[in-house]
Protein backbone atom coordinates (compact mmCIF):
# COMPACT_ATOMS: atom_id res chain seq x y z
CA UNK A 1 0.00 0.00 0.00
CA UNK A 2 1.38 3.28 -0.66
CA UNK A 3 2.58 5.94 2.08
CA UNK A 4 0.53 8.59 1.12
CA UNK A 5 -2.34 6.13 1.42
CA UNK A 6 -1.73 4.73 4.98
CA UNK A 7 -1.32 8.73 5.71
CA UNK A 8 -4.82 9.44 4.74
CA UNK A 9 -6.36 6.37 6.18
CA UNK A 10 -4.36 7.01 9.55
CA UNK A 11 -5.71 10.99 9.47
CA UNK A 12 -9.16 9.63 8.71
CA UNK A 13 -9.76 7.03 11.30
CA UNK A 14 -7.95 9.57 14.05
CA UNK A 15 -11.00 12.34 13.22
CA UNK A 16 -13.85 9.57 12.64
CA UNK A 17 -12.65 8.26 16.35
CA UNK A 18 -12.66 11.96 17.25
CA UNK A 19 -15.95 12.15 16.10
CA UNK A 20 -17.09 9.13 18.27
CA UNK A 21 -17.03 6.75 15.27
CA UNK A 22 -15.31 3.63 15.51
CA UNK A 23 -16.74 1.32 13.07
CA UNK A 24 -18.97 1.40 9.88
CA UNK A 25 -22.55 2.13 9.87
CA UNK A 26 -22.18 -1.90 8.53
CA UNK A 27 -20.47 -2.57 11.50
CA UNK A 28 -16.59 -3.06 9.62
CA UNK A 29 -13.90 -1.82 11.74
CA UNK A 30 -12.04 1.05 10.37
CA UNK A 31 -8.88 -0.02 10.08
CA UNK A 32 -10.64 -2.90 7.85
CA UNK A 33 -11.86 -0.70 5.10
CA UNK A 34 -10.87 0.64 2.31
CA UNK A 35 -9.49 4.50 1.85
CA UNK A 36 -12.69 5.07 -0.08
CA UNK A 37 -15.18 3.89 2.81
CA UNK A 38 -13.14 5.76 5.13
CA UNK A 39 -13.60 9.53 2.93
CA UNK A 40 -16.96 8.42 2.53
CA UNK A 41 -17.65 7.17 6.57
CA UNK A 42 -15.94 10.83 7.07
CA UNK A 43 -18.37 12.71 5.03
CA UNK A 44 -21.66 11.52 6.29
CA UNK A 45 -20.23 11.67 10.04
CA UNK A 46 -19.65 15.51 9.56
CA UNK A 47 -22.72 16.44 7.66
CA UNK A 48 -24.46 14.75 10.76
CA UNK A 49 -22.18 16.46 13.24
CA UNK A 50 -22.59 19.57 10.92
CA UNK A 51 -26.63 19.29 10.90
CA UNK A 52 -26.74 18.41 15.07
CA UNK A 53 -24.81 22.02 15.31
CA UNK A 54 -27.91 23.58 13.44
CA UNK A 55 -30.11 22.03 15.27
CA UNK A 56 -29.19 23.28 18.39
CA UNK A 57 -28.41 26.59 17.62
Amino acid sequence: MSTAVQVRKEELIYELNNLGVYSTEDGRQLTEVSLYTLEWTNVTEQNKAARAYVDQH
